[in-house]
């Protein structure tokens, strides 16, 4: 899945939203499951060492947000000192490797360090080390490398879109370049000080809006590096179809995604919040519930249907604002204090905009579903059956379930590397086609 999307202001009070709208998905599936009284009896006494679970993934989801957002600073700005040109490439390498299906970093990464390397990670391989294993040095190290490696590949893919982000916004701040460079004030002043300033309120609604899809990217990592943590607990009760683990999940899930924005919201700079109904409804981890209503229905070609309107109510405030922001501008009151009809207005100032960005919509609804399925074909393999015979020979390989499909995808990666280098090349293609298309005024 991706947020490469228009940029989109959250609602007020975003932690506290996001805390009920935790709890009220994780009230919906226990109504949905009211005649499973062991789904009950699991939300209200969680598995012990629960809470230690959550408090592991936070700090993988902290670590890997601050790589992201350091990285994505370091090459978005250097890109942007070097020149246009410079700047529109790397935009489009980040955009690329947010494309990339999750499932596919990890197992490459499990691939190539483990498997061709033979290097450690200590919750799927643990070092072999030396008879003084029990000394505080080398207990730090395990501990250490054991956050680190889901850290390390949950961060690829927001590092991916931290990248284009710092691009795409940093063309929308004021531009004071030339002043400064009259008055006198150094490059390397002008870059890092005025310029990421200005950027950095941006940024930190990206980062919050990168909350509600890492959530997802970090089950699968979990589940993938075996990490004892959150999203190990969620993709093993998620497969299993818990009614009571998906939705003391959805729960502890919506209280880590507000603590992590609350801590956000301390960044330098604050914008303007966004009002209304659609703002209040898109901002929340749909992607993670519609994981759980998948894994909660019995299987069938319509659950795809569920999984795209996910998408459509995830992506719907960003095309809302900016529709908002193009129809401010049209030239339609003047139009209509000349006489002109309602019908003409339409057709002369509205239909094309209206068209453009229309198509610019789908084209980036179906590279967000293309991606959303391969995230449900890593968690859910029992739907790939459900696909078309094209579809599902694509996705097949991203449903590594058992010993043997992963002894397979060590043993010969290629299959899962080429299935994700379709999927990543047709979401980016759409995602081209949809800023191509988008209609932009002057």
């Amino acid at each position: 899945m991706t947020s490469l999307q228009p940029f989109s202001l959250p609602p007020r009070w975003l932690p506290l939203r996001l805390f009920l709208g935790g709890l009220v998905a994780a009230a919906a599936v226990l109504l949905f499951r009211q005649h499973d009284l062991q789904a009950l009896r699991s939300i209200t006494v969680p598995a012990p060492g629960f809470w230690v679970r959550c408090g592991s993934s936070l700090i993988v989801l902290t670590i890997a947000l601050l790589l992201a957002l350091c990285l994505g600073v370091i090459v978005g700005l250097n890109a942007r000192r070097i020149g246009p040109r410079t700047e529109m490439l790397a935009a489009f390498f980040g955009r690329a490797l947010a494309c990339m299906p999750v499932v596919v970093l990890a197992w490459g990464f499990i691939g190539g360090w483990i498997g061709r390397l033979g290097w450690p990670v200590e919750s799927l391989m643990p070092a072999q080390l030396p008879d003084s294993h029990d000394s505080q040095q080398i207990l730090l190290a395990r501990t250490l490398w054991e956050f680190l490696a889901p850290a390390l590949v949950l961060a690829l893919p927001l590092c991916g879109e931290m990248i284009h982000a710092v691009v795409v916004d940093g063309r929308s701040v004021l531009n004071l370049d030339f002043l400064l460079r009259a008055r006198g004030v150094p490059r390397s002043s002008r870059l890092w000080r005025h310029h990421f300033t200005q950027l950095l309120p941006l940024l930190r609604v990206r980062l919050q809006s990168l909350v509600l899809v890492a959530a997802v990217y970090l089950i699968i990592v979990e589940d993938t590096l075996r990490f004892m943590g959150w999203g190990d607990w969620m993709a093993q009760s998620i497969r299993a179809g818990a009614a009571g683990g998906i939705a003391l999940g959805f729960a502890s899930g919506g209280a880590m995604l507000a603590l992590l924005c609350l801590c956000l919201q301390r960044l330098r700079g604050r914008l303007k919040s966004s009002g209304g109904y659609v703002a209040a409804l898109a901002w929340q981890p749909w992607l993670l519930w519609g994981l759980g209503a998948l894994a909660l229905c019995p299987p069938s070609p319509l659950l795809w249907l569920l999984l795209w309107a996910v998408v459509l109510v995830s992506g719907s405030a960003a095309w809302h604002q900016t529709w908002n922001h193009f129809e401010a501008e049209l030239p339609i009151e003047p139009a209509r204090m000349l006489g002109a009809s309602e019908f003409a207005i339409w057709r002369t100032h509205i239909a094309a905009v209206q068209f453009r960005m229309l198509a610019a919509w789908i084209g980036t609804v179906f590279a967000q579903t293309l991606l959303g399925i391969a995230a449900v074909c890593a968690l859910l393999p029992r739907l790939v059956a459900e696909l078309n015979a094209p579809l599902a020979q694509i996705f097949r390989p991203l449903a590594v379930a058992s010993m043997q499909d992963a002894e397979r995808a060590l043993a010969d990666p290629m299959p899962l590397l080429q299935s994700g280098g379709i999927i990543a090349l047709a979401a980016l293609c759409l995602l081209q086609v949809s800023r191509i298309v988008q209609p932009r005024l002057p």
